[in-house]
């Protein structure tokens, strides 16, 4: 599933993924959140290809971990600071729910904690320079 993440591989996060997965984020209001959650295999593997991919090229990795007695990950930015948790709900063999802890307060007992919403704007700009890149590269298109 983390593999599946970091690649951008939609259609084999699908297969991991209950038809109704939901992702849902807790922030507590002081990091960037999903809003009320993310709901269905389709939405759910298009927005984690989407996201984790830019966390993975500024050096973000998945640290595989039990979390709340689960199958889950934490995530460290570059420095090893902690910028969030998943814990999945495993069905039958599929994902049926990933609960990711972003708030600051929540994640001290895992290490120190990074600035989320740092580490999400230099995401956000590696996506963007990925896209301006990717763009360039079809065909038909000039830099001209």
């Amino acid at each position: 599933m983390f593999c599946a993440a970091r690649d951008g591989d939609v259609d084999g996060l699908r297969e991991l993924l209950a038809v109704g997965v939901a992702l849902v984020s807790g922030s507590g209001g002081k990091a960037p959140h999903g809003g009320r959650g993310i709901f269905g295999a389709g939405n759910v593997a298009r927005v984690l290809a989407a996201i984790v991919t830019p966390f993975a090229q500024i050096g973000v990795v998945m640290e595989p971990r039990e979390v709340n007695g689960q199958p889950g990950a934490i995530f460290r930015d570059r420095d090893g600071k902690v910028v969030n948790t998943w814990a999945l709900d495993i069905l039958d063999g599929r994902i049926r729910a990933i609960r990711t802890v972003i708030s600051p307060g929540k994640l001290g007992h895992a290490g120190p904690v990074a600035d989320a919403w740092t580490v999400l704007r230099e995401a956000n700009r590696a996506r963007r320079l990925t896209a301006g890149a990717d763009t360039l590269n079809r065909p038909g298109v000039s830099a001209d």
